[in-house]
């Protein structure tokens, strides 16, 4: 099989698995798969590859990246979202903020160094399938937009948390923009640790931001 085959193959396993966490919900399975898109996109990010495609995960092409003003601009604009988010959760939808410390209580956030391991760790995991891998693949066979939107979509069922349903929305409404600004960072620097670091620093400033608006 060749490598066009396999990355088809291993992107329809990524969509299938995406929706395991509404099928929980529904009942009709009783395990949340959705972690598993996360393994296939990075492999099959190795696997299928090009050789021009080696430059997207390379440190030496970050300094050059940072010193454009748009880029930076994008960079920053998940951390904007998620004040917004949390500033009108705080005022309006309070259970959210619960909703969302449920969601990420599986961080160790008592051990800071471990805690930022583990968020640059995820950051860079969810970088390099998604954005990296299905968003790149994804855009060969659809124009940016659409593949940026999809990409995002799915990104986001990925945390899908039960919870009531405006709850629920509200959460995965903010995700895919977060999304899609990583997906922006990606296309305009070409870089996965770009886009890293976009998502890291937005990953900070959330667990931050449930500390400050409790």
């Amino acid at each position: 099989m060749n490598k066009q085959r396999l990355a088809l193959a291993a992107m329809i396993l990524m969509v299938t698995f995406s929706f395991s966490g509404l099928l929980v919900l529904l009942g009709d399975i009783n395990v949340n798969l959705t972690g598993i898109t996360l393994l296939i996109g990075i492999v099959f990010y190795f696997i299928t590859r090009e050789a021009e495609e080696k430059e997207t995960l390379s440190l030496k092409s970050v300094p050059k990246a940072l010193k454009d003003w748009k880029t930076d601009f994008l960079i920053l604009m998940p951390v904007v979202m998620n004040i917004i988010c949390y500033a009108f959760a705080k005022m309006y939808l309070p259970e959210f903020l619960e909703h969302l410390s449920g969601r990420t209580d599986f961080l160790s956030t008592g051990q800071i160094i471990i805690l930022i391991a583990e968020l640059i760790i995820a950051a860079l995991g969810e970088e390099i399938a998604w954005r990296g891998f299905f968003q790149s693949r994804l855009s060969r066979r659809l124009p940016f937009l659409p593949a940026l939107f999809i990409t995002a979509t799915l990104f986001s069922l990925c945390h899908f948390s039960t919870g009531s349903f405006g709850v629920v929305l509200y959460d995965l409404l903010f995700i895919i923009v977060n999304a899609a600004f990583y997906g922006l960072v990606y296309k305009r620097s070409n870089n996965i640790i770009v886009s890293t670091i976009s998502h890291f620093i937005a990953n900070v400033v959330g667990i931050l931001g449930l500390f400050i608006v409790k």
